[in-house]
C-alpha cells in the first residue's frame, strides 16, 4: 500500500464494491432510480472476473485519512502478446474521484499508483481532452490513427430523427415514421446507401467461433490480445444494451473463404456502433461494404466507429463517409520494445481491446 498525508492507494477488493457503487453514482449521476446491486454485479464481473486478472494487475483505490474510498481507478486485465512475449496488460477504465475538484491530487495519485503496479502495458481508447493532457505529463503514447471516429449515413432523415429523439424521447414516435417517408422519397434523387459487393455474404457466428477465426487476422500484429481470452471479452460485449444488440458475423467471398470478421451493434432506426472489423490484406473494402449493407438491412439509419491504419485503405473506398475526433487512444509502457512497438504503430489496440464494449462505461443500471 502506498500512502500519503492526503490517503493512501491499494488494491481493489470485493469488499470495496459497495463503496465505489456510491462512488460511481455520484460520479456519473446515475440518480435515484439506479439498481445498487446491478451495477454491483457488474464491477464484479468486469474487474474481477476477467481472464488475465490478478490481485496485481487489477483495478485500485484510493482511500482518504480515515480510510474511506474516495478514488478509483478500473482496470480489465489481459494478456497482450509482442514477438514472443507476453504481457501483463491493463485497459483503463472508470476513473473516479470524490469532489474531485476539491481533491485534485486523487487523479495524480491514481495514475501513479497504477503505473507502478506490476503492467507491461496500459492503455485506454475512451480518453478525453483532459486525459489527453494528464497523457502528456505521465508519459503516455498517442496512438493518432486509433483516435478518430468516422460515421456513414445510410438514411439522413433517419438519422436526423435519431438524434431528435435523444434529446426530446416523446417526439420519436411522431418523427420516426415521417423520416422513414422521407427516406424513401430522398432515395429516388439521391444516391446515398452502400452498394452490395459482388459475390459477398455474410453469417453469424458465435463469440467462441469469432475469438478461434481471429486468429489469422491478428497474425500480422506486432502487438495484439492473447487469442485464448478473446472469446470473454466477446461475451461481455454481448451483454451490451445501450446500442442494440451484438452482431458476430464472418464475411466470405463467392468461393467459401473467410475474408473478414465484424462485431457489430445494431437496432431498427438506430444509429449502428461497429465495435470490431477484421480484414484479410487488400479485402478491407469489400468487408466493410458487405457491414454497411447489414447494417442498413438490420434496419440501422448510419453506422460509426473507430479508424484503424489497417481498415483506412477500405475506409477510403466507401463513399460518404465522415471522420471527426470523439475519443482519443492512449498507451502506457516501461518497457523499450513494447514503447518501440508502439510507435511503429502496427498495434491491435481500441475496439474489443479497449472499453467501449464495457457496461460500465455504457450502462444506466436502471
Amino acid at each position: 500500500m502506498a500512502s500519503s498525508s492526503r490517503g493512501s492507494i491499494r488494491a481493489f477488493q470485493r469488499s470495496d464494491i459497495p463503496q465505489v457503487c456510491h462512488l460511481f453514482s455520484q460520479t456519473f449521476r446515475l440518480g435515484k432510480t439506479y439498481q445498487a446491486a446491478k451495477l454491483a454485479a457488474c464491477l464484479e464481473a468486469t474487474y474481477f472476473d476477467s481472464p488475465g486478472y490478478t490481485e496485481g494487475t487489477g483495478s485500485i483505490v484510493h482511500l482518504d485519512r480515515n480510510g474511506a474510498v474516495n478514488g478509483f481507478m478500473g482496470v480489465i486485465s489481459m494478456t497482450m502478446v509482442v514477438g514472443e512475449r507476453t504481457l501483463r496488460a491493463g485497459i483503463l477504465s472508470a476513473y473516479m474521484a470524490a469532489d474531485p475538484d476539491n481533491n485534485p491530487g486523487i487523479g495524480v495519485s491514481l495514475i501513479r499508483g497504477v503505473t507502478a503496479r506490476d503492467f507491461d502495458l496500459l492503455f485506454t481508447d475512451t480518453a478525453n481532452r483532459t486525459s489527453l493532457d494528464i497523457a502528456r505529463a505521465t508519459r503516455f503514447v498517442i496512438l493518432p490513427a486509433q483516435s478518430l471516429e468516422w460515421v456513414k449515413i445510410h438514411r439522413p432523415a433517419g438519422t436526423a430523427a435519431y438524434f431528435l429523439g435523444k434529446r426530446l424521447p416523446r417526439l420519436a414516435r411522431w418523427t420516426i415514421p415521417i423520416a422513414r417517408v422521407a427516406d424513401s422519397v430522398l432515395r429516388r434523387f439521391l444516391p446515398f446507401g452502400s452498394p452490395r459487393p459482388d459475390g459477398i455474404v455474410s453469417r453469424p457466428i458465435t463469440a467462441a467461433d469469432f475469438a478461434e477465426a481471429a486468429r489469422p487476422f491478428l497474425a500480422h500484429y506486432d502487438l495484439k490480445p492473447d487469442p485464448v481470452e478473446l472469446g470473454w471479452f466477446v461475451e461481455q460485449a454481448g451483454l451490451q444494451t445501450k446500442y442494440g444488440p451484438l452482431q458476430i458475423r464472418e464475411v466470405v467471398d463467392r468461393i467459401g473463404r473467410r475474408i473478414g470478421l465484424y462485431l457489430l451493434y445494431g437496432r431498427r432506426d438506430g444509429v449502428a456502433y461497429a465495435l470490431q472489423i477484421l480484414a484479410l490484406p487488400n479485402r478491407e473494402e469489400l468487408v466493410v461494404g458487405q457491414m454497411f449493407v447489414d447494417a442498413a438491412e438490420f434496419g440501422a439509419v448510419a453506422v460509426r466507429g473507430a479508424t484503424s491504419p489497417d481498415l483506412m485503405k477500405g475506409l477510403f473506398r466507401q463513399k460518404g463517409l465522415l471522420y471527426h475526433h470523439v475519443m482519443g487512444t492512449i498507451a502506457w509502457t516501461r518497457d523499450p520494445e513494447v514503447a518501440a512497438t508502439l510507435r511503429r504503430g502496427n498495434v491491435f489496440l481500441g475496439g474489443i481491446v479497449g472499453e467501449t464494449w464495457a457496461r460500465i462505461v455504457t450502462e444506466d443500471f436502471s
